[in-house]
């Protein structure tokens, strides 16, 4: 069985995409088979040319692509020789096992399996900002699902193998996202399954994924508030698939609303104070290292912000007050009730 690797890139990632591509053409040599590196990338001159020398030196494609990350991956696929898709990000490093896991894992799968997510590990220095994004609820769920599921219903294509016949009868990834990326690997997976397919886990298949790529707050924030929008996304491709959520954001904004309202008939200015009530009691965490606590409640509440910015944008006003279901008993499978029978 032949693969095709499919890279994403951008501004910046010059360096990681060195690094990943040194450590697949590893990977490539394990696994034995045919394989095919296709990076797609959209940076500006003289980066984009630096890194195709790089390519061309180590016998890669690369291909100028848009700025949409699923654009990027159509591309790929469009360009692709093989009918295996293995998806990774540009700030990864594969692990030897890669290619050779996500094979194995395929073999003799019944055809109703779409593809096979690898895992991501966190890799690098943990700075002081890696420690406050431990207290995040959300910013690091999505990447061990490898580890702690034998099925799921989507993964993240930092590290996401797919058969090519699959991925061309739901269409690709969806172009029509809200936002540059986020959430297209979500409503790829989540297509899949609506249509009857299944996704596997091999947490052999790993990649490491630099935690240096996000080491500003700037960056980890922009990085949520994007992934709020394209949780509106989500809720509007599938209607089916959300469900209401008190999102602290938007019934802070709604109490300031009534609460100005108040304030022009009457009502002491104090009481412009209760908006920020929903907002603070989602910050002031309980329980030990409270500052960290604190940090990770911050991160949470910019995809709280994001969903609501998109849905204002969007004039849907009442996807501010829900959220999508990501995960589902009946297509996500604890390792450990795999265990247990």
């Amino acid at each position: 069985m032949a693969v095709t690797v499919c890279v994403p890139t951008h501004r910046g990632r010059l360096r990681h995409v060195s690094e990943l591509l040194a450590s697949l053409l590893i990977a490539a040599r394990v696994a034995d088979v045919p394989v095919e590196i296709i990076v797609v990338d959209d940076s500006p001159e003289p980066e984009f040319q630096a890194l195709r020398r790089r390519c061309i030196r180590l016998g890669v494609r690369h291909l100028r692509g848009p700025r949409s990350v699923s654009a990027k991956r159509n591309l790929a696929v469009r360009a692709a020789s093989h009918d295996l898709l293995l998806f990774v990000d540009s700030d990864c490093v594969a692990t030897p096992e890669l290619i050779a896991g996500h094979l194995d894992a395929l073999a003799g799968a019944p055809a109703d399996v779409a593809g096979v997510a690898g895992a991501t590990v966190w890799s690098g220095e943990r700075t002081p900002l890696w420690q406050v994004l431990d207290f995040s609820r959300l910013y690091q769920n999505a990447v061990d699902v490898a580890a702690r599921y034998t099925q799921v219903g989507w993964a993240t294509t930092s590290n996401l193998c797919v058969r090519r016949d699959v991925f061309t009868r739901l269409g690709g990834f969806d172009e029509g996202a809200f936002t540059v990326v986020g959430g297209e690997d979500v409503d790829l997976g989540v297509r899949a399954c609506d249509r009857g397919y299944r996704w596997l886990t091999c947490a052999r298949a790993a990649v490491l994924h630099q935690r240096d790529s996000a080491g500003r707050w700037s960056q980890v924030l922009a990085k949520q508030f994007t992934y709020g929008r394209a949780d509106v996304f989500l809720c509007s491709r599938h209607r089916h698939r959300r469900t209401w959520r008190a999102n602290p954001v938007t019934t802070s904004l709604m109490i300031m609303m009534f609460a100005v309202a108040g304030v022009r008939v009457g009502l002491p200015l104090w009481t412009l104070l209760a908006g920020a009530v929903p907002v603070l009691a989602a910050l002031l965490r309980t329980g030990p290292q409270p500052v960290r606590r604190w940090g990770g409640a911050l991160v949470d509440l910019a995809f709280d912000a994001g969903i609501t910015f998109e849905a204002v944008r969007q004039r849907r006003p009442a996807l501010a007050v829900r959220t999508f279901v990501y995960a589902d008993d009946r297509e996500f499978r604890p390792r450990r009730a795999a265990t247990r029978a």
